[in-house]
């Protein structure tokens, strides 16, 4: 394990255990509370992305609940594992359900985890918030209680093949993970790169949370020659397929989607492995000129959580769309008035990170920037 993994883990597990979700034991104490709930990767493969999500959706509800709350009433967020599987998520949900006092769903992670969960979601008519997922599904048609922050896959693999192409590249191919996640960024980056006369050649699919990919590199690296390798997975598959596809003599570039997560992916990478494109959704969080994440820093800080990283400033941003859904809320807040809620926000400006929401605008922020590792 690199020691960049080492430290996320142990910052996350760290704050899990003694406080930086200290807002819901806060919001016990003081009676009153707005109950959210949230099924998340907090262990598997894909933990880092759970963990490090939920640090900065709660140094933001921490942050609030230590300035008098919402409507006079703390935030609490009832966390619940799934280890990224979607038969999990799913009952998850249904807990989370019929809970009566859950508000909102929020900051599911991954595209198989929240498609598991939309069925409940429509039943139930609550609002589904801020998950870490870019997929189509959650914006067309568009369903009036999914609310988006971050870009979808689609423009992300707009940005990515508009890189593909200014680089030389003629033809990829793809790896992707055999689920709902991978099919929808497969279809992405065909539709992206068709327009631009990129070639699609051999793909090859893996199941989820593997680090098994022998047959793979096989497939993509011995058996079909291509300019590049695009990558639809999580980083632990990922660093593991770019790890075996470079000691078998693979040295093309590789790009992939936002989900695998830049830091965990680059530090599962480590110092020898580069040539590596990722797409990401939100500004630098090391970059305090932008006042959002000037904000976000101070409230990781006020959480006891100085590791500033692209997935918890997502969380962050989620956490602050969601609150200012609260905000616009009527009293007595209800399932019913936070979903109306948010469905005003319209057009939303975060210091200069954009977002519209709303009825048939579920489409969130478009802001894509690519980060690569050479």
């Amino acid at each position: 394990m690199s020691k960049l993994l080492a430290l996320c883990l142990k910052i996350s597990l760290a704050l899990m255990a003694c406080g930086a979700w200290a807002f819901a034991g806060a919001a016990e104490r003081g009676g009153a509370e707005i109950r959210i709930g949230s099924s998340a990767a907090l262990s598997g493969p894909a933990a880092i992305l759970g963990r490090r999500f939920h640090a900065g959706a709660g140094a933001a509800f921490a942050h609030v609940n230590a300035h008098g709350g919402l409507h006079g009433q703390k935030l609490n967020l009832e966390l619940l594992d799934d280890a990224y599987e979607q038969g999990r998520a799913e009952a998850n949900t249904q807990t989370l359900i019929d809970d009566a006092r859950v508000l909102a769903l929020f900051g599911y992670i991954g595209t198989p985890t929240s498609w598991a969960a939309l069925p409940a979601v429509k039943r139930s008519q609550i609002a589904f918030v801020g998950a870490y997922t870019g997929a189509e599904m959650l914006r067309e048609p568009a369903n009036p209680y999914v609310f988006n922050v971050r870009a979808s896959y689609v423009d992300e693999a707009n940005k990515l093949a508009a890189a593909m192409q200014a680089a030389g590249v003629k033809s990829i191919n793809v790896l992707y993970q055999a689920d709902v996640f991978g099919r929808s960024g497969l279809e992405a980056i065909r539709a992206a790169t068709s327009p631009l006369g990129i070639q699609v050649k051999a793909v090859a699919s893996i199941k989820r949370n593997s680090a098994e990919v022998a047959a793979e590199v096989r497939q993509l690296v011995k058996d079909s020659r291509s300019d590049a390798i695009f990558m639809v997975s999580s980083y632990a598959t990922c660093a593991a397929f770019i790890g075996a596809a470079r000691q078998a003599g693979y040295a093309g570039h590789f790009y992939t989607l936002s989900f695998a997560g830049r830091e965990p992916l680059w530090g599962a990478l480590g110092k020898q492995l580069g040539g590596v494109t990722i797409a990401q959704v939100v500004p630098d969080a090391q970059d305090a000129s932008i006042a959002l994440v000037a904000a976000y820093q101070k409230a990781m800080r006020e959480a006891g959580d100085k590791h500033f990283d692209s997935i918890s400033l997502e969380g962050y941003i989620a956490a602050t769309v969601l609150m200012e859904g609260l905000r616009r809320s009527k009293l007595p807040l209800t399932r019913a008035s936070l979903l109306a809620g948010m469905a005003s926000l319209g057009r939303l400006d975060l210091d200069g990170f954009v977002l519209n929401d709303g009825p048939g605008k579920c489409c969130g922020s478009q802001f894509v920037e690519l980060k690569v590792k050479p």
